[in-house]
């Protein structure tokens, strides 16, 4: 799991700005932590406060450790009123391995470069030890087993290849020494985690960073039999539609009424097709165990008790992280989350409600009143 990430000099964030994601000590509601770090968590900010910006500085790694699908929405990631063109990364992973855990850190330096930026440095260190270390126009240094019978162990600074992606890819995994297990799931985490947007983008639809195990959302339905399954979510979330399968040089979900049939893409509203999609990964997650989602504007166009109910089977996920960025201040309930939960970022911060108040946080205190009257403002 994401414990903690720091991004300093990307976009707006021109100072380092840390994204802590240490559980507090409250006893109500516990599925929304897991081993002492939040596992569904809630960002709230004014527009403009970079609630999309972190997301996208979260999910930048998939561009250069993996070879999933990465939409970069501009070329240059770096602060415009930076003395400096480098960008820094670090990120502290929790994972578990041989019944116990391990502290992962993954640092990194990349300036302004097409397509997502030029690595200039990363570092991978496993309980305190350098396991990887890559200094560009430099050889790579590790203390991975089978890295010494690797031939070659430098890059062509020209390729833009990241050590870390290297080196999984060219040398023998041993599952049996605790460091090679622990940077395997490090690996695969990077490999499964996913980021999509409530909003539509102009240009690419619904798009979406990361996971690679994608086809065309009504097919995957299809194909996995699962079109009596989407009927009862849309009817358990408040739509009651008789979903038939079409065929028109190729089969498409439909709906039946009356007697006429109509392409389900075709009639739906914003809100019923952002329901569909997010039922969609909703299985992906369920079936995939996707470590990580991010879910920016996750409910731009759902009534306020369907955003409840979402988060509610959100929280149920066993082994998914989840991040949303939201203006729904009605998911501000202790009934619903936690304090240690909800977090305010304001372009320069960001923390969670229970560090943003000199209160000791409750139960009974009702946080969206004191978010709108401006308790947990980061002044």
């Amino acid at each position: 799991m994401l414990k903690k990430f720091t991004v300093r000099n990307y976009r707006q964030f021109n100072e380092p700005l840390e994204f802590d994601l240490t559980a507090g000590n409250y006893a109500f509601n516990p599925e929304c932590t897991h081993n002492g770090l939040v596992k569904l968590a809630l960002i709230y900010g004014e527009n403009g406060t970079g609630k999309s910006n972190l997301g996208w500085a979260i999910f930048d790694l998939v561009s250069h450790l993996t070879d999933n699908k990465y939409k970069s929405w501009t070329y240059d990631c770096v602060n415009a009123y930076s003395n400096t063109d480098i960008v820094e990364f670090e990120f502290h992973f929790v994972f578990f391995a041989n019944n116990k855990s391990a502290n992962v850190i993954y640092k990194y330096q990349k300036k302004y470069g097409y397509p997502y930026g030029n690595l200039l440095y990363e570092q991978l260190i496993i309980d305190d030890e350098i396991v990887i270390e890559y200094n560009i126009e430099k050889d790579i240094k590790s203390t991975l087993n089978g890295f010494q019978t690797l031939s070659d162990k430098s890059l062509n600074p020209e390729q833009n290849l990241s050590a870390i992606k290297y080196l999984y890819k060219n040398i023998k995994i041993n599952d049996r020494d605790f460091n090679d297990i622990v940077f395997k799931k490090f690996f695969d985490f990077c490999n499964k985690i996913i980021h999509f947007r409530g909003l539509p983008i102009e240009t690419s639809g619904y798009s979406h960073i990361g996971y690679n195990n994608i086809i065309n959302i009504g097919d995957r339905i299809l194909k996995d039999n699962k079109l009596k399954d989407l009927e009862k979510f849309l009817f358990d979330n408040g739509l009651d539609f008789k979903l038939i399968e079409i065929d028109d040089g190729g089969k498409r979900i439909g709906v039946s009424m009356g007697n006429k049939e109509f392409l389900l893409f075709d009639i739906a509203s914003s809100g019923t097709r952002n329901l569909v999609i997010f039922y969609y990964w909703l299985q992906e997650a369920i079936s995939h165990q996707i470590p990580l989602l991010f879910i920016d504007e996750f409910d731009c166009s759902y009534h306020f008790a369907l955003s409840e109910k979402i988060v509610e089977k959100l929280k149920q996920l066993p082994n998914t992280q989840v991040i949303l960025t939201t203006h729904n201040t009605n998911l501000l309930s202790n009934e619903l989350i936690r304090p240690d939960c909800g977090f305010v970022i304001d372009g320069k911060e960001i923390k969670s409600l229970n560090k943003l108040t000199v209160r000791e946080l409750r139960y009974a205190h009702n946080l969206e009143r004191m978010y709108q009257a401006g308790e947990f403002d980061n002044d």
